[in-house]
């Protein structure tokens, strides 16, 4: 009996012994689980949340309290739009917690810092600032900041200048706004700050004091530009000096060492008094950049950042259609003619030709040329329905295009075209950088340009003619915006006047970033890319990118650019779909092209993108 209950005894402590190793094992396979989807699957913004929230420090500088006491400035008028900035951190998730200069030493790396128009700055604040960036630092900052002493003296050695390279420009230093120079703020499309702005508006800046002008160096590209109204332009000085692209910068965003900076030249009421919806968009881009190592965005127009779009009134002069399309054959440069179908009818012949072209496509511009808009509903539809009814007849093709006499548009026109099978409206001159839809009518926005204006302002001197059109489709593109040119038969696609259009085809053919389209390919472009849409979240290890197509139709070679700070370097896709084909393209250290293949109709796909951290 005593043996056995030896034996039981012995029993029962390998039996605890195993099952303590047992738990040992579960734990350790426990921890490596949460260690292993907390670097690849939880969220970084997750985990730093759950950690300690989401802060941004908003700098209170004693240098600049005392600029406004010693000058006897307003400050509780400044402390009211700092106050204002703070609460659209609020709604978006940010706490604010304001910081003496004496604190800058102690923010952590990665901390935000907002230094709202921060006009004086001593030595020590810039030299802490320009530390605290370049070991890891995120800096929000704008307008002159520590241009000025207390005294108001100018100082050379300012923080603009530390953290971005930017320098006041040597001709023109500052300016300021009256009846002589109005400017606009446009921002590029393809550019990790706009997110939330996809239609490319261009908006009134609202400026009281003298606006510092930067050249901006070849190492930094804008992310606005001061521009006039329809986009064509840089803004325009008195004795009418357009300013140049390098000195035309309003917004920028950069890094240096292992921070990372958002930097916009006006100060910080123009946020408020401007167009308050808008600006507030731009902040909370700003904000997310600022929050993520990667920031992905679609391409506008899926494959191409940009387009350049030429179509024809093919009215009077109506023979004059056949050097548009020889023009057009010439290059291999697909275009619209807008045809004015009574004449149409009348050269059944060369329309029979010209609709055979694979680089022509025929839109209606009504049947008589007639006004429309307040007529009667028998005008409205002999001009719009039996135009269209005819041209198909004629031409073979079938009509999705309407460019409206005169400009002029109403909502009866829209409702009529799109119960007829419409697709599209060439609209009049706007300041859209991309088409927009109007019920399920597309707009394709004009930018206030088309050759009567180049013609009758340059004085009909065909070199002038075609440098102004190669400077303006620039202008609009390096936007990422839509290139509108307009000739009409008896004007620019005249036989005196078509080499300026055969010139402006070759050259933007040479162009690789230039992308002409005519009408239907835009409509097809720009219906696929409002049904794409894409969202990031980021882990210690992997960026987790999900693509949505919301459409019935696969879509094909889906490009994204991926704006990446440069202490992170990306590796390898990988896809939670076996066989998706993607192609990562380095740009630089900066920006990154990706490319998928194909995505399915109706499909949401998840990419994970490894990355490694520098140190």
């Amino acid at each position: 009996m005593q043996v056995t209950m030896q034996m039981s005894s012995k029993h029962t402590d390998y039996y605890g012994l195993k099952l303590i190793a047992s738990l040992g094992l579960l734990f350790l396979l426990l921890a490596y689980t949460s260690f292993y989807l907390m670097q690849n699957y939880y969220s970084k913004a997750f985990l730093e949340y759950s950690l300690s929230g989401k802060k941004v420090y908003f700098l209170e500088s004693s240098t600049l309290k005392s600029m406004y006491k010693k000058n006897g400035m307003d400050y509780e008028s400044y402390s009211k739009r700092v106050k204002y900035f703070k609460e659209l951190c609020l709604k978006n998730g940010y706490e604010s917690i304001g910081i003496d200069s004496d604190d800058l030493e102690d923010l952590q790396s990665n901390s935000k810092l907002i230094a709202l128009d921060m006009m004086s700055l001593s030595k020590d604040e810039v030299d802490e600032i320009d530390s605290f960036v370049q070991n890891g630092g995120h800096l929000l900052f704008n307008f002159t900041s520590g241009f000025l002493n207390s005294s108001l003296v100018y100082r050379n050695e300012h923080l603009v200048k530390r953290i971005t390279g930017l320098t006041l420009d040597k001709k023109f230093n500052t300016i300021s706004y009256d009846k002589n120079s109005t400017g606009y703020l446009s921002t590029k499309l393809l550019s990790p700050l706009t997110t939330n702005l996809p239609k490319g508006q261009a908006l009134g800046l609202t400026i009281y004091d003298p606006l510092p002008l930067f050249h901006t160096p070849k190492s930094l590209t804008a992310d606005a530009y001061l521009t006039n109204w329809s986009q064509s332009n840089y803004m325009k000085m008195a004795k009418n000096v357009e300013l140049k692209k390098e000195q035309s910068g309003l917004v920028w965003h950069g890094y240096k060492k292992r921070g990372k900076w958002i930097y916009f030249s006006f100060p910080s009421y123009s946020f408020i008094e401007s167009e308050p919806a808008f600006y507030a968009n731009m902040f909370k881009g700003m904000l997310s950049y600022l929050d993520k190592d990667v920031t992905p965005v679609i391409y506008p127009y899926i494959d191409a950042s940009n387009i350049v779009f030429v179509s024809e009134d093919t009215e009077y002069k109506y023979k004059n259609l056949e050097q548009f399309y020889n023009v057009a054959q010439k290059h291999k440069f697909p275009v619209t003619a807008f045809c004015f179908a009574e004449l149409a009818e009348k050269n059944s012949k060369l329309m029979e030709k010209v609709s055979k072209s694979k680089y022509v496509e025929i839109g209606s511009h009504s049947y008589t040329h007639k006004k429309i808009v307040g007529e009667s509903n028998e005008v409205y539809k002999h001009e719009t329905v039996d135009s269209r009814t005819l041209l198909k007849k004629i031409s073979k093709q079938n009509i999705y295009g309407f460019r409206p006499p005169r400009e002029e548009i109403d909502e009866k026109m829209i409702t009529l075209l799109e119960d007829d099978g419409f697709k599209y409206i060439l609209g009049a001159g706007e300041n859209f950088l991309t088409p927009y839809y109007v019920d399920d009518i597309l707009i394709i926005p004009r930018h206030g340009t088309d050759d009567y204006s180049y013609l009758i302002n340059l004085d009909w001197n065909g070199t002038q003619i075609l440098e102004e059109m190669k400077h303006q489709v620039h202008v609009i593109t390096d936007l990422n915006g839509m290139y509108t040119m307009s000739t009409h038969t008896h004007l620019m696609t005249f036989a005196s006047n078509i080499n300026i259009v055969d010139n402006f085809f070759k050259y933007v053919k040479t162009q690789k970033e230039l992308v002409p389209m005519n009408g239907e390919m835009i409509y097809g472009r720009v219906g696929t890319r409002k049904k794409l849409s894409v969202q990031s979240s980021q882990t210690a290890k992997k960026i987790i990118m999900t693509l949505k197509n919301d459409s019935d139709t696969e879509v094909q070679n889906v490009h994204y650019r991926l704006f990446v700070t440069p202490t992170i370097k990306l590796k390898d896709i990988e896809s939670e779909i076996i066989g998706i084909s993607t192609q990562l393209k380095k740009v630089s250290d900066e920006e990154y092209i990706l490319i998928v293949k194909s995505i399915k109709p109706r499909a949401e796909m998840v990419l994970f993108v490894n990355y490694d951290k520098n140190n």
